[in-house]
């Protein structure tokens, strides 16, 4: 049985649900949005880039290690336990959730689209405005007369992939019959090639090789549960190739050299595909193949950083991993809010950027620290209670004792 912490894990899971106020707070400032969303008049292309790079492998990492972590836990306490611990740690959760903090995101959310479009800064909506830019948007594409999960949509998902728990094992049983052959690929350099190849034929239907999520309340979007399942799996197979871990760690300064080299590729071929709706086989090719590769490529190596750097006990990490959760949770909100109330102001967009970022961290901290770890929150989200410290308190008291 493995007993051991992956703390490098652990510290990039968390680093991953929290990253999501950089992409979210991102989202508002965007010059050219990928879908013809409400934001700030005050924008910037440099929001453009950081959108492409963490939608490149965020999600699709944190899955990975989703599917990594249920093997852990399947390991120690089999698939039954393991499907009602993830009932009551997931779903439960995301059903919260979705009555509580789920409705003040689409009220701060409709406050923005009512700002950016016309002029206004109203908290509670003029029903008359909503409608108008309701039937704007639904005319562009956007499908905000339907019910959706927001922000949740990965706790759905995650529910339903581990429903795939059965057949992960099956599939790990049947693999030790090749396991030789299969860690020789794993050792190989060109390890990449077959996972990045594998992601880029299930990335071919979307345009520029980049998956927009469609998604409804309770009606996942099927391919995108193909496409995200396949690096859930495929983290639940890597549990039982363990050294693989050493040899990402090993290889770090390597992915990262592909991956500089991958990203101006995968960009431009994502925008050329995406101006020329598709209409090009080898543009969509290769921007299909580009962002196979640069996905995969930046996986391993935050994967391999987080194992060769991170991988220790420390405060921060326990911090970062224990709280983020919770920041995910209750970041979308925070993130609107402060983009609502920023669009009054003319700042350049990177202020109103930073503004928000370090707005929302600090109230989800504080919220997380002196709200939830010591309450009946904490025993809903974790299973049980925290009494951390700040992490530079716990580093100070840890160097005195030391």
């Amino acid at each position: 049985m493995d007993n051991r912490r992956y703390y490098g894990l652990d510290a990039l899971r968390g680093s991953l649900m929290m990253l999501g106020i950089v992409l979210h707070a991102a989202m508002f400032y965007v010059a050219d949005p990928p879908i013809p969303i409400p934001t700030d008049r005050n924008t910037s292309y440099v929001f453009d880039v950081l959108l492409f790079f963490i939608h490149s492998f965020r999600m699709q990492a944190f899955f990975v290690l989703a599917g990594f972590f249920a093997a852990l836990l399947v390991a120690r306490r089999g698939v039954r336990e393991t499907l009602v611990d993830r009932a009551k740690r997931i779903l439960a959760p995301m059903a919260a959730a979705a009555v509580t903090i789920l409705p003040v995101a689409g009220l701060l959310a409709a406050d923005f689209g009512l700002s950016a479009r016309f002029g206004t800064h109203d908290f509670i909506p003029d029903l008359n405005a909503l409608k108008i830019l309701g039937k704007e948007l639904v005319a562009n594409g956007i499908a905000i007369d339907q019910p959706s999960l927001g922000h949740l949509w990965f706790l759905e998902y995650l529910c339903l992939l581990y429903l795939l728990l059965p057949f992960c094992r099956w599939l790990v049983e049947k693999s030790s019959s090749v396991e030789a052959s299969i860690n020789r690929i794993l050792k190989s350099p060109f390890v990449i090639l077959v996972f990045g190849l594998y992601t880029a034929a299930i990335s071919w239907p979307y345009l520029g090789g980049q998956l927009l999520l469609e998604n409804t309340l309770l009606m996942p979007h099927w391919p995108s549960l193909l496409y995200f399942g396949s690096f859930f799996v495929l983290g639940y197979l890597m549990h039982s190739y363990i050294d693989f871990l050493a040899t990402l760690a090993r290889g770090v300064y390597g992915w990262a050299a592909l991956a500089l080299l991958l990203v101006p590729l995968a960009g431009a071929a994502s925008l050329q595909d995406i101006k020329t709706h598709g209409q090009s086989f080898e543009v969509h090719l290769a921007a299909v193949l580009g962002n196979g590769l640069f996905t995969w490529s930046l996986i391993f190596l935050f994967i391999g950083c987080a194992m060769r750097f991170f991988d220790r006990d420390s405060p921060w990490i326990q911090y970062a991993s224990q709280s983020a959760y919770w920041v995910y949770l209750i970041h979308l909100p925070l993130v609107t809010f402060a983009a609502w109330w920023l669009i009054q102001y003319d700042l350049p967009a990177v202020v109103k950027f930073v503004i928000n970022c370090g707005f929302t961290v600090i109230v989800s901290l504080l919220t997380f620290h002196y709200w939830v770890q010591k309450t009946w929150i904490s025993d809903f989200l974790h299973g049980r209670r925290f009494d951390l410290r700040w992490p530079w308190q716990s580093a100070r008291r840890t160097a005195s004792t030391n």
